[in-house]
This record gives structure tokens, C-alpha cells and sequence, in this order.
């Protein structure tokens, strides 16, 4: 996109003027611009303020992926780099701007358009996976808010936009080379010490793997799986939604117990409401906390389409319950054993497209959600290796027990019963090399269900494989 490319060379620009290096030998240089730089000399100027006061950020991100299968089906790899650029201006009279964008490139990859009866899951979501030829102009504008700060402390804000924003479910899910990204309204309130809200409307999306905007009716573009009748769904381009409200209630009346509300109103699809506890307890050197989510959801479809053309169906509902028990030491050497079950009210359904479940029970890698009848059961062990918490490495292992393949009422992605295990590792570099960080991931998932192995719908890419991401950050 022009216009990106135009925002990150003008920000290119402004970092030059920041640093006292304004081209004035550059023929295109203005006598306008010219006489703007000398005024930044004034300090009592805005254009000073915004020059001197403002912050440059920007992050370089190379992400290798690869994917093998089990014998006889396809094995692919991915290979993207790409950079970006934002500015974020100060708060003047309570006001603040932020804008930012990036530019993604396919180094090299295995062919990542789908090849019937096989498709790429996992690689194809470095790029745009609505067009995975695509392998060049992958640009996007990621923030543009203004932002207003109610008091002088910058506790509480409202913003009005394009921007970041991490909720349970609506969520950066930034396992790809770029995260979700919302446009909205958003405010949160943060005045109390026990009690804090937090409210918005969304009406329009970029989902991870993607580059475009779409307004939210718009934005599932992801595989529609089966529909309730076992027919391949095909609500992508009949799904309408004005927007999403969403609000949340956070209360910590001692410093042992937390409790969460949130509810995200979806109109006409559906409304998801989120009622979390955790309660700490120090016992020594341990931190001991216990945890429960508990997440009801009801449809609000109304629609006379064929089922097929539904993302939700009329009167449907869900019913999940999740828990963690977990333990801490000094050392931040945590472990946790986690358990989560949905019913058979029928499937947890949120779009993919809008970011990650935050089960206790997830793992990077694979997900429940559009499936119900599910009993899921995971060990976790995390652990930072040296005392300044710069390298930190992770184990976990799961059981997930899912509805019979066949089962579309319940299983919309036709997921066979599985069991999986992640080892990953995080490295914070210091000193010269300060704002790189690497990420390994490796991942297995293996089949629980026998002679799923010649039919691909039910087995390529979703068990007996092995999982490689290797992740390198640079934030500047």
C-alpha cells in the first residue's frame, strides 16, 4: 500500500529531525520544511515537544516455520523477515497520538496455496492466507489513535482508532509475524486500587495473517470448517455484524483474590460472557494459586440462511469450565496442572480470526475452539535459567479429548483426539545486543484415534506431526 510506504518514510523523517540530521541538502527539501526545523529550536514550541518528547520505536522480525507430517503427506516450510516503524507522540493537554506500520517479505517458502485434498495450516500464516501467492506487497497500517488521558497520572484513557488491544478473547495472538489489530473505541478506567473497568465497540478488524481492514461481519476469513449438518460451511461472505461491544469488570478486594467479569456482545451473531477467580496465597518461599474461568455463550443469530451460511446457528449455546492449580518459587520456577471441559450443550465458538482461547489448558499450536464434548488435561513447567530472567525455557504436555471425527454437531474442524507436547525456549540478549530476543517452539501432536491415517481431512496437519518455529526479535 502507497500510503503505509508514505507513513514509514515520513517517520523515517522525523526520526532524522529528532536527531538533529534534517536533510536540508536534499533538493525536495522545502523552504516550509526548512523553516519548521529552525522553530524546533524554540523550546516552548509543539513541533519541539513532538521532535524531543515523542518516542521512535521500531522492530525487525525474522520467523522460520516448517511442519513435518506423517509419511506420504506434504511437509512444508516458511521462511519471512519484515520491519516496521511507529511513532508515539507525548501527551500534550492529556492528548496522544500513536501510528505505526509494517512491511512483511517471503524469503522462501513451500508452496502454501492449498493443494486439495491438502492444505497449509500453519506457514501460510506468516503472510496473507487470503492470498498465499502473495509474496511481496504485505504492507499494513497497524496503529492510528488519539488517545486522552483523564488525569495527570495517565491511569486512565480513552482512545479512538486503529490499535492493539489484549483481552481474553479478543487477543494480540501474535504467533505469526503480526498480531490482530482492532479499530474502536476503547476507554479503561483505573482510578481505584480494588476496582478497575474497562469498555469499548470494535467495528472493524485486521486479523493476524492478514493485511487488510475488514468491518467485523467481514473479517472471518479463516477455513469455515463443517456446518452443524456435516456440510462444508461457507459463512465467510454471508456473516453480518455492526460490531463488538465489550466490557469488563475487574475487582481485587485483598491481594490474594482476583476476580474478572468480561462479556463481549457480538451483535447479531452472539454474546460470550468470561467470569474468572484466581486466589494466591504465600506459603514461604511458594506462591500457591488456584483458578477457575467458567464461559457461557449464547447465539443471537436470528438469520433465515441456509445453515451452511451460519457462523453460529439459531439457539445454540456452550458451556466451558476451566481450572489451574499452579505453584512459584522465588526463582519464578512455575508448575501447573490444568483441566478444562465443554460440554455437550454444544460448540465453544469464537472466530479464530479475533485471537487465541485463554483456556489454562492451551497450547501454542492448536486450539478447542469450535468444538464441544471436549475434556482437555495439561502439565506445564516453566522455568528462567539465570537470575536476571533473560533466558527462560518451557514444558508442557496435554491429553485432549475430543468428539468422534464424524460428529459435526460438535467437532467443526473434524479434530481427532490428540495429545501434544511443547518444548519452548525464550533468550533475551543484553548489553550490545540489547532489544534481540529469540524464540524456539517445538511441537508434537500425536493421534489417539486408530485408521485415520488414509483419510487426510481428519489427520494432515493436525496429529502425528512435528512442529519447528524459530522466532528472531529486534526492537529498537
Amino acid at each position: 500500500m502507497k500510503f503505509l510506504k508514505m507513513i514509514v518514510t515520513s517517520l523515517l523523517a522525523l526520526g532524522g529531525l529528532r536527531s538533529g540530521q534534517a536533510q536540508h541538502h536534499d533538493p525536495n527539501w522545502s523552504a516550509e520544511r526548512i523553516l519548521i526545523d529552525k522553530q524546533c529550536l524554540e523550546k516552548d514550541s509543539l513541533t519541539n515537544l513532538l521532535h524531543n518528547m515523542g518516542t521512535f520505536e521500531g522492530h525487525i522480525r525474522n520467523f522460520f516455520m516448517t511442519t513435518t507430517n506423517h509419511a506420504g503427506f506434504p511437509d512444508y516450510y516458511a521462511l519471512g523477515i519484515g520491519g516496521g516503524l511507529g511513532y508515539y507522540s507525548p501527551v500534550v493537554k492529556g492528548f496522544q497520538l500513536g501510528m505505526s506500520g509494517f512491511i512483511i517479505y517471503n524469503v522462501a517458502s513451500s508452496p502454501l496455496a492449498p493443494a486439495p485434498p491438502f492444505a497449509n495450516r500453519y506457514e501460510v500464516g506468516l503472510f496473507d492466507l487470503t492470498n498465499p501467492d502473495n509474496h511481496e506487497d504485505l504492507d499494513r497500517l497497524e496503529d492510528l489513535y488519539l488517545r486522552y488521558y483523564y488525569n495527570s497520572k495517565n491511569k486512565s484513557y480513552f482512545q479512538v482508532g486503529k490499535f492493539h488491544l489484549k483481552t481474553p478473547l479478543i487477543n494480540l495472538q501474535d504467533g505469526r509475524m503480526r498480531p490482530n489489530l482492532q479499530e474502536g473505541v476503547w476507554g479503561e478506567w483505573n482510578e481505584w486500587n480494588k476496582v478497575k473497568l474497562k469498555a469499548g465497540w470494535i467495528w472493524r478488524s485486521s486479523p493476524r495473517s492478514t493485511i487488510r481492514w475488514y468491518h467485523i461481519g467481514e473479517s472471518l476469513v479463516y477455513p469455515n470448517g463443517r456446518a452443524v449438518n456435516g456440510n462444508k460451511a461457507t459463512y465467510s461472505n454471508h456473516t453480518q455484524s455492526e460490531g463488538i461491544a465489550i466490557a469488563n469488570l475487574g475487582l481485587k478486594p485483598t491481594k490474594q483474590f482476583d476476580y474478572q467479569l468480561w462479556n463481549y456482545y457480538v451483535a447479531s451473531l452472539f454474546n460470550m460472557a468470561l467470569n474468572k477467580i484466581e486466589f494466591r496465597q504465600q506459603s514461604g518461599s511458594r506462591l500457591w494459586m488456584a483458578g477457575v474461568q467458567y464461559f457461557w455463550q449464547q447465539s443471537l443469530n436470528n438469520d433465515t440462511l441456509a445453515i451452511e451460511k451460519q457462523y453460529i446457528t439459531v439457539q445454540e449455546q456452550s458451556h466451558t469450565v476451566s481450572a489451574r492449580i499452579s505453584v512459584s518459587n522465588s526463582r519464578q520456577d512455575e508448575w501447573s496442572l490444568n483441566y478444562t471441559r465443554i460440554t455437550q450443550h454444544g460448540r465453544f465458538l469464537f472466530p479464530r480470526e479475533w485471537g487465541i482461547e485463554p483456556f489454562y489448558t492451551f497450547l501454542q499450536r492448536e486450539r478447542n475452539e469450535g468444538a464441544g464434548n471436549v475434556h482437555a488435561s495439561s502439565v506445564q513447567h516453566t522455568r528462567h535459567l539465570d537470575k536476571g530472567k533473560h533466558w527462560e525455557v518451557m514444558a508442557a504436555g496435554g491429553m485432549y479429548w475430543m468428539p468422534s471425527v464424524i460428529d459435526a454437531r460438535l467437532n467443526k474442524y473434524a479434530m481427532p483426539s490428540y495429545f501434544q507436547l511443547n518444548a519452548r525456549s525464550r533468550y533475551r540478549f543484553q548489553g550490545f545486543l540489547t532489544g534481540l530476543n529469540l524464540e524456539v517452539l517445538y511441537s508434537y501432536k500425536g493421534n489417539l484415534v486408530k485408521g485415520l491415517e488414509t483419510q487426510p481431512g481428519y489427520y494432515h496437519n493436525k496429529v502425528d506431526m512435528h512442529h519447528l518455529s524459530v522466532v528472531l526479535d529486534y526492537y529498537f
